[in-house]
């Protein structure tokens, strides 16, 4: 997925060109097995005229897969139309993304467990222009709060194992505490924040060091294309109409 398209600067000035009057919430899913396989997913939540281009199934504002075939899903509860892509991947290094890096790094070993370290970067800086005046910098600001204040982003990892430390994330000054919750199995990890400020952010960092059984090797994900291409599978199913 293209981030450019939700960042502060290219992305208010296309929304308020073309008028758009709903706002969205942006959810980001990992998940990494025993393996060291896995699936990558990005959801959005809106109403309105966002929602209206949601449920367009040929809408390639939302694809992120790329040049991997994914899963598109489209849902409705009432007003709200909630759209998700995800793709498999075998290996963490056949994930090909723009304006993020995921990493998977093997620490070591102990007794029959492997010691791992997982580390998300997403440049949310790069995804827009620099911002060298700083009254268009708080303007920029003003505006984003003024269209999407009250709206979430929010980034979901899920580690097989035992969690040993999460790294606190700081989102444009604020410092976001993750929710955590699991099993015998593994553990689900969700840092979730106000979206203006992951927008107005430079980098947001995660990282988890943790600990499982399993087939594991370093491996870190690649910059993606700059074209897109056909071929998602898409499954619809309209909840609340």
């Amino acid at each position: 997925m293209n981030f450019a398209r939700l960042s502060p600067k290219i992305g208010i000035i296309a929304l308020s060109a073309v008028g758009l009057t709903g706002c969205f919430d942006l959810t980001q899913k990992v998940a990494v097995r025993h393996d060291g396989s896995g699936t990558y997913a990005v959801e959005i939540a809106a109403n309105g005229v966002v929602g209206e281009g949601l449920r367009q199934k040929d809408n390639d504002d939302f694809d992120i897969g790329g040049d991997m075939h994914g899963t598109t899903h489209i849902s409705r509860n009432g007003d709200v139309t909630t759209r998700s892509e995800e793709v498999a991947f075998k290996d963490i290094s056949e994930l090909k993304l723009d304006d993020e890096q995921l990493n998977l790094h093997v620490k070591g070993h102990g007794g029959d467990a492997t010691e791992l370290h997982f580390h998300r970067t997403f440049n949310v800086g790069s995804a827009r222009h620099d911002r060298d005046d700083k009254d268009d910098e708080q303007m920029g600001r003003e505006v984003l709060q003024s269209m999407f204040g009250g709206h979430t982003y929010t980034f979901v990892v899920w580690l097989p194992g035992h969690i040993e430390r999460i790294a606190p994330v700081s989102a444009d000054g604020h410092l976001v505490v993750p929710t955590v919750w699991g099993d015998a199995a593994g553990h689900t990890i969700i840092w979730k924040m106000q979206l203006t400020d992951m927008m107005m952010s430079d980098n947001l960092n995660f990282d988890v060091d943790f600990s499982a059984k399993g087939d594991f090797r370093d491996a870190q994900s690649q910059p993606a294309p700059h074209h897109h291409h056909g071929g998602h599978h898409h499954d619809d199913d309209d909840d609340g109409d």
